[in-house]
């Protein structure tokens, strides 16, 4: 028997539902989702909108910076009102106000394997998702470091990641799923971490440009809960002066020391203290 939703929430989200790749059945999974967004700036905030509006049921923010007045431009949670507060709070808030079906949990930490792994101490709810793997991983960060840091995690962890970056006129996006499609590699088989990568600060970007790949991360996540998408190995490559998406094939670097590590390996588990 399918999951039935509510009268509200068939006449909430009765355009989605229409659609026969959808239907209520697939409305309560976006309902009963978990999504952790890590970094709540340009592309974070779009995503986190365009999900909670989907009927996402709970987002996990996680950054630790404060709103300042050159973010107002492309970070559209916030206003003249929210400067020098909690990017993540302000968001919450923002959420809160546009659907309040979506339940926003915030965590005001910069991510890194140590922080990481205090949140998931001090939240049974983000272990046991974790260990269930009903956890999806969106990495809105805008420096390499941190890149690198969520992708090691993700693929130790055996969560999906949906990876986007924007810097400029130019934006990319991938997903690394190492249970269903280990031959497409990681993020670090794509970029090492000898790369350089500039972000929006030190080249500038325009918010429509931001928004078109959010907007595509945004659709990843919902096509991957809902299994729409066939195997992606691909990197997705936006150009906005041309406004063009071209694809370059993914493969798993056979010497990766990330993904290759992990492959045939159990899962990490979430540090435990005594």
């Amino acid at each position: 028997m399918k999951p039935a939703l509510t009268n509200k929430q068939l006449e909430q989200y009765y355009r989605q539902v229409l659609l026969p790749q959808v239907e209520e059945s697939g409305q309560h999974k976006l309902l009963q989702q978990h999504v952790l967004i890590i970094g709540v700036g340009g592309l974070g905030t779009h995503v986190a909108q365009q999900l909670s509006a989907a009927g996402i049921g709970h987002l996990h923010l996680m950054d630790d910076d404060k709103v300042e007045t050159s973010n107002l431009p492309r970070q559209i949670l916030f206003g003249n009102y929210d400067i020098g507060k909690s990017k993540v709070e302000c968001a919450k808030t923002a959420l809160n106000r546009h659907n309040h079906q979506t339940k926003v949990s915030t965590y005001i930490q910069r991510f890194t394997a140590k922080t990481i792994n205090s949140v998931i101490n001090n939240s049974s709810l983000l272990s046991d998702l974790i260990s269930a793997k009903q956890l999806i991983v969106l990495d809105c960060s805008d420096n390499m470091a941190t890149r690198q840091a969520v992708n090691r995690w993700c693929v130790q962890s055996a969560l999906p990641l949906i990876s986007a970056a924007v810097t400029a006129f130019r934006g990319q996006l991938l997903l690394v799923d190492n249970q269903t499609n280990p031959e497409a590699g990681c993020y670090h088989c794509v970029f090492t971490t000898q790369e350089q990568a500039t972000n929006c600060a030190e080249m500038g970007v325009l918010g429509p440009t931001v928004a078109t790949v959010a907007s595509m991360q945004a659709l990843m996540t919902i096509k991957h809960i809902l299994q729409l998408s066939r195997k992606d190995n691909q990197l997705h490559i936006f150009d906005a002066m041309d406004l063009t998406w071209r694809k370059l094939t993914r493969q798993q670097d056979p010497q990766c020391p990330v993904c290759q590590v992990h492959l045939n390996s159990p899962p990490a588990q979430p540090e435990t203290h005594i």
